[in-house]
């Protein structure tokens, strides 16, 4: 009896492969692979009691293949999912109207060489830097449940600040998957119906990634659709919206990035396509920055008018201020435009604006009381998340005067003034470019000196300004004004190619500025008539104008040069606003424009060569001739610091301090 039980066959349970085993499927028993095996292209694997002690071990590795497999199909599920749209899409978004949030966030946890993952690398290089979408000094640990659409856009930001950046073809290849995996699950859920608020800051972030990439068209159709999803929504207390610091609300947190996201573009955005949920239908809406700025003085029971807002809540109004700049230098001059002298002019409004910024902007933040150059590298460095808005505040609002009073930009404004333009009003315009220009260039020298790396593409577009000027005055002939404006140049230059690494857009700016350079050439001389009876000639350049404005343009600057890669298909991309190349210039021709080689606009042909700009007992040394236009002013290169001692000769900062100085001592004077 027993013998006959020992020769019974083994059960058809242990002669089954494991795989039959597991989904308990009548397994033929063929080794080494069974039919059933090779008819579903699976592993067929057999364990029979021999394995013994090897039992566990097979078991493990089986546990790990399967493991790979699922992980494998959940790959394979994914690709399916985030598939273009398609028929074989739309039942599976109807059945499961929540399938963005299936897609895993494995990329969460990547890392760079220093083991910092990339979301880390967004809380700390791109958090309020320009766009505060999160509360300030959020952890890690906050954005771990978020949506995985909203994850991929974090990331697809932060992967960019590993070493070596955007110039490693893995990492733009990265940036690209993630941005496009991000955008896809936005149009799922917006034809799904499933939107939240995480579906418009990921809609923020993309108009960031897209406007940075080149793709001007796509980033300015996210900003206008998270525009009008933010428009529709209704959120309490953003009358009290005060210091952005302590501000817990992201909606509130997303509204404001919003504004200030439509601001940095500029000239993207019509004047009329604006975003206030406090203005009621039919009123003018106010801008945020400015109304956060009065309302806190309103407000204020203390002796000081100016209210401290944070540095996050003035930078939303230095990003109004960088806007209105963006569209003066974008907008066509008509022949009918009021003159930049009047009150009622483009001009004179952005100087309002930039006095009454400057009137309004707490103390605490001016360089004299921040002493950026006296904190450590590191201290710096651990406090990104107040010296880089400061810093955006700094250069932006010295930018700006360099942006309106720019020589092309002006010299398209007073094509029609011919003989009537006032002669103060060109000194109080070179004095004013050069003083700011040189104090971009001063903080520029400042941030290299502590190895602090800018990570706000705002700042790169500040600084492309300002080196086309150097450019410009680094063709004159007195040397030592040339001498300081090609260093000026270089150190911009610099400044831009150490950004590049970060930002696409950045090293398209770069090519440009170089190719503006080589676009200057000699021209001939041109004759001026200084005095009756005498002449004096001067080397004339030429400049490729377009690339010039090209440059001064944030959205043109930004912009790829080949439209079909942004957001048209073949049949559309041949007909859009982008294919036919740079902007127009207007009607300016090289005859007009020959203020290379010159200071300031003094080359333009409406500056009247023979009007006496500076009173005669000032010509024997900051001036060449008394009728010269274009005087050597030795404050035209880097600027000190103001709290230094001034030693030497007089110069336009201890004039302006002795003005200070004694306009103070006039308003301390008791009445009687």
């Amino acid at each position: 009896m027993a013998s006959t039980e020992d020769e019974r066959p083994p059960k058809r349970a242990r002669q089954a492969c494991e795989p039959c085993r597991r989904k308990k499927s009548r397994c033929p028993g063929e080794k080494p692979s069974c039919s059933y095996c090779q008819r579903l292209g699976q592993q067929c694997v057999y364990t029979g009691a021999e394995a013994g002690e090897e039992s566990a071990g097979n078991s493990q590795k089986m546990m790990e293949q399967r493991i790979s497999g699922i992980e494998g199909k959940l790959e394979q599920l994914m690709e399916y999912i985030t598939r273009p749209a398609s028929n074989q899409l739309s039942p599976v978004i109807e059945n499961h109207p929540q399938i963005p949030e299936l897609s895993p966030p494995e990329s969460f946890s990547t890392t760079g060489p220093s083991g910092v993952p990339d979301a880390e690398l967004y809380l700390t290089f791109c958090n309020a830097q320009p766009l505060l979408l999160f509360p300030h000094r959020s952890s890690l640990a906050s954005l771990g449940k978020r949506d995985p659409e909203l994850l991929l856009a974090i990331e697809a930001l932060g992967v960019r600040f590993k070493k070596p950046g955007v110039i490693d073809q893995n990492i733009q290849l990265e940036i690209k998957r993630k941005t496009e995996r991000a955008s896809q699950m936005v149009m799922m859920r917006l034809a799904s119906g499933t939107v939240e608020l995480s579906t418009i800051q990921t809609i923020c972030l993309l108009s960031m990634l897209e406007f940075t990439a080149g793709h001007i068209i796509r980033a300015g159709s996210y900003t206008r659709l998270a525009t009008y999803l933010m428009s529709n929504l209704r959120i309490n207390g953003l009358e009290s919206l005060s210091n952005l610091e302590t501000e817990r609300d992201e909606r509130k947190l997303c509204y404001v990035s919003l504004i200030m996201l439509k601001n940095l573009q500029g000239s993207l955005h019509p004047p009329g396509d604006s975003l206030d949920l406090l203005a009621e239908p039919g009123e003018t809406a106010f801008p945020l920055g400015a109304m956060m700025f009065k309302k806190g003085i309103s407000h204020s029971n203390s002796g000081d008018p100016k209210p401290d807002i944070g540095i996050n809540g003035s930078i939303v109004y230095t990003s109004e201020l960088w806007a209105m700049a963006c569209k003066y230098a974008a907008s066509h001059v008509g022949v009918d435009a009021h003159p930049p002298w009047s009150p009622s002019s483009d001009y004179a409004m952005i100087n309002f604006r930039h006095c009454e910024h400057e009137s309004l902007m707490p103390l605490r933040f001016r360089l004299h009381a921040s002493r950026f150059q006296d904190h450590p590298s590191a201290e710096l460095q651990a406090r990104r998340d107040y010296w880089s808005p400061w810093l955006f505040f700094q250069l932006v609002w010295h930018a700006v005067p360099c942006l309106v009073n720019h020589p092309f930009l002006l010299s398209m404004r007073l094509r029609n003034f011919r003989r009537t333009m006032p002669q103060s009003f060109l000194r109080n315009s070179f004095e004013q470019l050069t003083f700011h220009s040189g104090w971009v260039v001063h903080f520029l020298e400042l941030i290299e000196a502590k190895s602090f790396e800018v990570s706000d593409p705002t700042i790169g577009q500040c600084v492309a300004i300002v080196a086309t000027i150097y450019l410009q005055h680094s063709f004159v002939e007195d040397q030592a004004f040339n001498r300081k404006a090609q260093t000026g140049f270089e150190k911009c230059l610099r400044f831009l190619r150490n950004m590049s690494h970060r930002w696409p857009h950045i090293d398209r700016q770069v090519q440009q500025l170089q190719q503006l350079r080589a676009s200057v050439s000699p021209g001939g001389l041109m004759t001026d008539n200084i005095a009756p009876g005498g002449t004096n000639s001067r080397q004339k350049w030429s400049v490729n104008l377009q690339l010039l404005w090209k440059i001064l343009v944030y959205a043109h600057a930004s912009n790829i040069p080949d439209p079909a890669s942004d957001i048209f298909g073949p049949e559309l991309a041949k007909d859009s606003v982008g294919c036919s190349g740079a902007p127009s210039a207007g009607d300016i021709t090289d005859r007009d424009f020959s203020l290379i080689g010159s200071a300031g606009i003094s080359g333009h042909k409406t500056v009247a060569t023979e009007c006496v700009t500076y009173p005669p007992e000032q010509n024997d040394d900051s001036i060449q001739s008394p009728s010269q236009t274009s005087p050597r002013i030795e404050f035209s290169g880097l600027p000190r610091d103001p709290n230094m001692e001034i030693s030497g000769g007089d110069t336009i900062f201890l004039q302006l301090q002795d003005y200070e100085r004694a306009f103070e001592d006039w308003l301390s004077i008791n009445p009687t």
